[in-house]
């Protein structure tokens, strides 16, 4: 349901403050077009960083046993 002209002027947003990268960022054609699982777990990789559910010592969101590949997304909305 769309917001009205009312709850949109009410409306606040939280601002997020800008952290930089500690890591090399991949090329485009490598996360977008890449089909080794080399590139598939760097996607996995991406998305956990930007969702900041990923440290440098390695995510238990990676490790199979701990969560199964499809429940990976809902471990991340749920976090």
């Amino acid at each position: 349901m769309p917001l009205t002209s009312a709850e949109l002027s009410v409306a606040r947003y939280d601002s997020v403050p800008v952290q930089p990268l500690s890591w090399e960022i991949p090329s485009l054609q490598r996360l977008w077009l890449g089909e080794t699982t080399d590139d598939k777990h760097l996607r996995m990789i991406v998305l956990l960083r930007c969702c900041n559910c990923y440290d440098d010592g390695g995510s238990l969101l990676l490790n199979q046993t701990y969560v199964q590949p499809q429940f990976l997304v809902l471990c991340l909305v749920l976090r």
